[in-house]
C-alpha cells in the first residue's frame, strides 16, 4: 500500500480546526474536557497543588474514558491528599507493588490495570523526591525549550510521546512553563487522530486500501505532516491538538469519527 498526503487538504482542514476551536465553533464550544480545564474544588490555579493533581492523573489517562477519570481523581484529591503527596507515598507504601496503593489509586480510580496505575504512581512519586523535590512545577520549569522539557517529562512512567505530549501542551498553555522551540516537537498524535486524518483525505492509501488500514501504524506520518501543515500555516500546535483531542474524545470513542 503506498501513502500519500494531499498537503493543500492538510492546510485547509488544520487552518479550519485551528479557526473552529479559537472561535469555540459547533462540537469545539465546549472545552470543558480538556485536561488543562482539570481542577479540584478549591485548588489554586498554578499552585503546587494544582501542580502534582495534574502529575499524577495525567500518566494515567490511557485505557479508559478521560472524564471519568478526571471526575475520579478530583474526588479522591480531596478525600486523600496524602495520595498527592510524593514524600508521603515514598514513606508510607512498601513499594510499587503495596497492595494498600493498589486499593488506593487504581482500583479507586477504575483505571483498566489497577496494579500498574499504582507501579507508577509509587515510582514517579520516588523520582519527584529525588530529582525535583517533590514539586512537578520544578519539573516543568527544568528546560527553555520544549524538546527538554518533553525529555524530562518522559523520563516519568506513564509519559509516552501522546500522554507526555499532552502533559507539555497543558503546562505550557496554563503558564506552567515558558519554552521556545515548540514548533519543533511532534504533534502528541493517537489513533483517532490518525483515523481522522485519513477520513478528511490528509493522508490517502491506494484505491480500496482505505478499509484495511491499520490507523495506530500511520500515527508517526500523521505527526510530521500535521506539524509541517501547522509550521507552514505559522500557527502553533497547541490548539490543534487540543481540537483534534476534543473531536477524538467525543466522536471517535462513539464510533462517530464520520461525522
Amino acid at each position: 500500500m503506498t501513502l500519500t498526503s494531499d498537503t493543500a487538504q492538510a492546510r485547509l482542514v488544520v487552518s479550519r480546526v485551528d479557526r473552529a476551536f479559537k472561535h469555540r465553533e459547533g462540537l469545539l464550544s465546549e472545552t470543558d474536557d480538556l485536561v488543562e480545564n482539570q481542577i479540584p474544588d478549591g485548588v489554586e490555579p498554578l499552585s503546587r497543588d494544582h501542580a502534582l493533581f495534574l502529575f499524577y492523573t495525567v500518566a494515567n489517562d490511557h485505557g479508559m474514558k478521560s472524564s471519568r477519570l478526571y471526575a475520579g481523581a478530583k474526588m479522591l484529591f480531596l478525600d486523600r491528599r496524602d495520595l498527592f503527596e510524593p514524600t508521603e507515598i515514598v514513606a508510607r507504601y512498601g513499594g510499587p507493588e503495596d497492595p494498600r496503593l493498589v486499593d488506593e489509586t487504581g482500583k479507586r480510580l477504575g483505571t483498566r490495570y489497577p496494579r500498574e496505575t499504582a507501579k507508577t504512581w509509587y515510582m514517579n512519586s520516588e523520582r519527584l523526591t529525588q530529582e525535583y523535590g517533590g514539586d512537578p512545577r520544578n519539573l516543568f520549569k527544568s528546560a527553555s525549550d520544549a524538546r527538554g522539557l518533553l525529555k524530562g517529562i518522559k523520563a516519568f512512567r506513564g509519559y509516552g510521546p501522546k500522554i507526555g505530549g499532552m502533559l507539555l501542551r497543558a503546562v505550557v498553555g496554563l503558564g506552567f512553563a515558558e519554552v521556545s522551540g515548540i514548533e519543533e516537537v511532534l504533534v502528541p498524535v493517537d489513533i483517532h487522530d490518525s483515523r481522522i486524518s485519513f477520513l478528511t483525505g490528509v493522508l490517502k492509501l491506494d484505491d480500496g486500501a482505505e478499509g484495511r488500514v491499520d490507523y495506530y501504524a500511520y500515527v508517526p506520518q500523521v505527526q510530521k505532516v500535521l506539524l509541517n501543515t501547522c509550521n507552514s500555516l505559522e500557527i502553533k500546535w497547541l490548539d490543534v491538538d487540543r481540537a483534534l483531542w476534543l473531536i477524538g474524545s467525543r466522536g471517535c470513542v462513539s464510533k462517530r469519527c464520520r461525522i
